[in-house]
């Protein structure tokens, strides 16, 4: 067995600490107070409308989807504004224990017409098309071999019209050799987890939030490929790790010559 397995460790976190690892703030630590939980689901409401606000003013003014899919959904904290805006909402994650931690989520907010599905490399449980497809601060954490067919598999998955914003880091924020370094050895190197652990106080068996390096290039390819012609880029900061969000609508428009 890999020494580190991002669907492995993401279950570890599912079941431990399901909430610090979609947002990594310290008030989502743990049992959340109710006013940790209040702000950790109007952020999730601030983003949705921020995406559909960004899609009206870039690509599409009438864009009113009615199928939705977020990849990386988590606890569901952009499912239930999600199901707000669109009658059929599916949430895929690759943890058991996410995905019935956004259950309940969801059946407390009321939020209906929400399917769970746990997702694999095939997308093999998703069918149909949708207008809308999402996955933000999720695919850094994938290997980028396997995250790049995961974005054309998704891409596949767009309706006509049908607007993915796809988010990916280019620049982790790792910066120097030595801290390059350390974070294959935590990665790669049999014992060097358990000391990484040991020294800052976690677990023994704590697994490592991978954070991977996506070329920008090739992923604009992949779109193109899968009839994406329409593009709008934002830029992300997340505490020096750089990426982007890449606004893609599968439309017919035709490619400059």
């Amino acid at each position: 067995m890999p020494i580190n397995n991002s669907d492995r460790d993401w279950e570890v976190f599912g079941k431990t600490d399901p909430y610090f690892a979609v947002l990594t703030a310290p008030e989502y630590h743990g049992e959340l107070s109710a006013d940790a939980r209040a702000n950790f689901f109007d952020s999730g409401e601030k983003h949705i409308e921020t995406m559909l606000s960004v899609i009206r003013e870039r690509l599409d003014p009438s864009f009113a989807p009615v199928r939705a899919l977020d990849f990386g959904c988590g606890v569901g904290r952009l499912l239930i504004p999600l199901a707000t805006r669109c009658p059929d909402v599916t949430g895929v994650d690759v943890s058991p224990s996410m995905l019935a931690e956004a259950r309940r989520n969801c059946d407390a907010a009321g939020a209906t017409g929400v399917r769970l599905i746990q997702g694999d490399d095939e997308l093999s449980g998703v069918s149909g098309l949708f207008d809308f497809i999402h996955t933000y601060i999720v695919m850094q954490h994938i290997p980028v071999e396997r995250g790049e067919r995961l974005v054309r598999k998704l891409a596949a998955m767009l309706a006509p019209d049908g607007v993915g914003m796809v988010h990916v880091t280019y620049r982790s924020g790792r910066t120097g050799f030595s801290n390059r370094l350390r974070y294959w050895a935590r990665l790669s190197v049999p014992g060097a987890r358990w000391l990484a652990g040991l020294a800052h106080g976690r677990a023994r068996t704590a697994p490592v939030m991978q954070m991977n390096e996506y070329s920008i290039t090739r992923l604009l390819e992949l779109l193109c490929n899968e009839g994406c012609r329409e593009v709008h880029i934002r830029f992300s900061d997340h505490g020096g790790a750089r990426g982007v969000l890449l606004f893609a609508r599968k439309s017919d428009t035709p490619i400059f010559a």
